[in-house]
């Protein structure tokens, strides 16, 4: 199992591998919680700023949203592995198991729920950007929108890996339940990125 204790090499190396994890819901997760970090830096380096204090009441909230979110990331890496090798063993139990059926839909709703969560908690790292941009350090706009930009990716991929298994939900209320909340996740990450791309790039020739 690979979390946050593990190198960067040898995460590298572990998803590299022909094996089934880390694959791309815990890369998704690390991608998250990178745009996450990225974010703080950037808040951080406005905190305490001659000049800036004026603002702190609106950027210091975010820092410790994006906090709790990095957090949040790095147990979902763990949660996303956990999730797959589950489903995995159940669907190797034999057919004629009573208990296989069960253990297939808990697995499968785990295995929905994880990236679903990893897509929602990019939607929050978007939401901070949004709100803050107007008020960091204009020489740290550049980290900003390299916080956007992977947060959006990670909703997107997110998504990919809800979108993967809902496929294999029987019931389709809650397989439409899923794709609905799917579906609004994607749109608002994509709503608040057309919207804060822009703005971090006119601000920055602003600042030129």
């Amino acid at each position: 199992m690979n979390d946050q204790s593990s190198t960067i090499q040898a995460f590298l190396d572990a998803t590299a591998a022909r094996q089934p994890t880390p694959g791309g819901g815990a890369v998704t997760a690390l991608t998250g919680a990178l745009a996450a970090a990225i974010g703080e830096m950037a808040v951080n380096y406005s905190v305490g700023r001659k000049g800036m204090e004026a603002f702190e009441a609106e950027v210091l909230p975010g820092l410790d949203e994006l906090n709790h979110v990095r957090q949040l990331l790095v147990k979902m890496m763990v949660d996303d592995q956990t999730a797959y090798a589950e489903l995995t063993a159940a669907r190797k139990l034999p057919e004629s198991d009573p208990a296989r059926a069960e253990r297939i839909r808990v697995a499968l709703a785990a295995s929905i729920r994880a990236p679903q969560q990893v897509a929602a908690a990019a939607v929050k790292i978007l939401e901070v950007c949004d709100r803050v941009l107007n008020f960091l350090n204009p020489h740290l706009l550049s980290d900003l929108a390299v916080s956007a930009d992977l947060a959006m990716a990670t909703a997107r991929c997110g998504l990919y890996n809800v979108r993967v298994n809902v496929s294999s939900v029987l019931d389709p209320t809650e397989r439409q339940q899923i794709e609905a909340t799917s579906g609004q996740l994607l749109s608002r990450a994509a709503a608040l990125i057309q919207r804060v791309a822009p703005r971090i790039w006119e601000r920055m020739q602003q600042a030129k």
